[in-house]
């Protein structure tokens, strides 16, 4: 090797051909009864960086000072014997504005199971329970900055983000959607929940959920079966709740096209707002446009992540049960959203003038079959025949309600306002 050839300096000879190859001619210079001062001269380097980087041969392998010392052409597969001269990373091993190793890996194990922003995992980590003063929000961004976690989002075609709803112009309560979540869902549920609603009949296993787009607030029912009576009582029940509570704006609720509902019937929900017009309330059907439910659908996740997941192990009877949907709804209400900035869905309804907003978001819990079911079992027992059970229901609710409204009327008033 001719040492005159050297035209480069060591800085652009480490830019051009790597740090590593540089560091390999250098060394064989060395090795070859070159002088540090020498090296240095050709190289147009410092001294004390050549005396570096011979320091380095101390942790050489045996093979690779046989190849330095020589000159013995060194192939591409071997390189890695060199690795000890490349730069190692200065960054420091802790921080004090970081989190531990053990904290960094609890973030990385959530975002790979739950894929949440570092914004929405925060509040995640809060709600769980963890020491915020660790976890600070700053340091959070810091794990998904370092590890370059990214989150999935779904775009419009140009990239922009598009609202259903005019939030800034509406009515709390003017836009709700309703719909019906099974709570027996592989996916979703562990499997020793799963099975204990499966197989413990006094468990429900379908829940009722009607939500307000502008403020979140959510009124949950449960029933063991499915079927239109209890889709209609329900959404009644809520409106009397909401009208009960000096709520007087005119409400439109949209479900989808399920048998619980209309069964997408043009003439049912027809039947279903003549009923609702004395309440100044319209109902809607979706068409089978599936993101037209994006918040309920939204909030049936929620429920498993929050509800079924972390409290079905302590879920044992109907009593037990009863008490956790209770607890459930309050905290749901009471729960920030990221969807209205950080605020919880009371907070968003007394900001939107309603002083009695507690009141409202304290809804009671309803299974609905204790509710409804005596009624229709005693008219089923006397008027119903078995081979007309399915082509007469319609019309036989419609004579149970005139039974009731003149035989029983406070029995009717207490069903319509409780």
């Amino acid at each position: 090797m001719s040492y005159e050839l050297i035209l480069m300096s060591y800085k652009e000879s480490c830019k051009e051909e790597s740090v590593v190859i540089t560091r390999i001619k250098i060394l064989r210079m060395y090795f070859n009864n070159v002088s540090c001062k020498e090296i240095a001269l050709k190289w147009k380097c410092n001294k004390n960086t050549i005396s570096n980087i011979i320091k380095k041969c101390s942790f050489a392998s045996n093979e690779a000072l046989e190849y330095l010392m020589n000159n013995i052409n060194i192939p591409s597969d071997k390189l890695y014997l060199f690795d000890f001269l490349d730069n190692k990373s200065r960054k420091p091993l802790s921080h004090s504005r970081c989190l531990s190793d053990t904290d960094s890996q609890i973030i990385l194990d959530k975002h790979t199971a739950t894929k949440y922003g570092a914004k929405r995992m925060y509040n995640h980590l809060k709600r769980q329970g963890y020491d915020m003063c660790v976890y600070t929000l700053a340091k959070i961004k810091g794990v998904y900055k370092r590890n370059k976690l990214k989150i999935k989002k779904k775009r419009s075609a140009n990239g922009n983000r598009r609202d259903l709803y005019n939030y800034d112009e509406i009515e709390a309560f003017e836009f709700l959607q309703y719909d019906v979540k099974q709570v027996l869902d592989l996916k979703a549920l562990p499997l020793d929940i799963y099975k204990k609603f499966k197989n413990n009949p006094r468990l429900p296993i379908y829940q009722w959920t009607i939500i307000d787009v502008k403020t979140r607030v959510r009124f949950l029912a449960w029933s063991h079966n499915t079927d239109s009576y209890f889709g209609f009582k329900f959404l009644e029940f809520v409106i009397v709740w909401l009208r009960s509570h000096n709520v007087y704006c005119k409400m439109n609720f949209q479900f989808d096209g399920g048998g619980e509902f209309c069964s997408a019937s043009e003439r049912k929900l027809g039947d279903w707002n003549e009923k609702l017009k004395k309440y100044d309330v319209t109902v809607s059907q979706t068409d089978g446009v599936k993101w037209k439910q994006n918040i309920v659908e939204r909030s049936h996740r929620t429920d498993d992540e929050e509800f079924y997941c972390p409290r079905g192990e302590y879920i044992n009877s109907k009593d037990d049960f009863l008490k956790e949907a209770q607890l459930w709804i309050m905290y749901f209400n009471n729960r920030s959203h990221m969807g209205l900035d950080g605020l919880t869905p009371k907070e968003k309804l007394k900001i939107s003038g309603y002083p009695n907003a507690s009141t409202i978001c304290n809804f009671p819990v309803l299974i609905l079959e204790d509710y409804y079911k005596p009624l229709t079992d005693f008219f089923n027992s006397v008027f119903l025949k078995k081979s007309s059970y399915y082509v007469l229901t319609y019309y036989l609710v419609q004579a149970l309600n005139h039974f009731y409204k003149y035989q029983f009327p406070h029995l009717l008033l207490h069903l319509h306002f409780l």
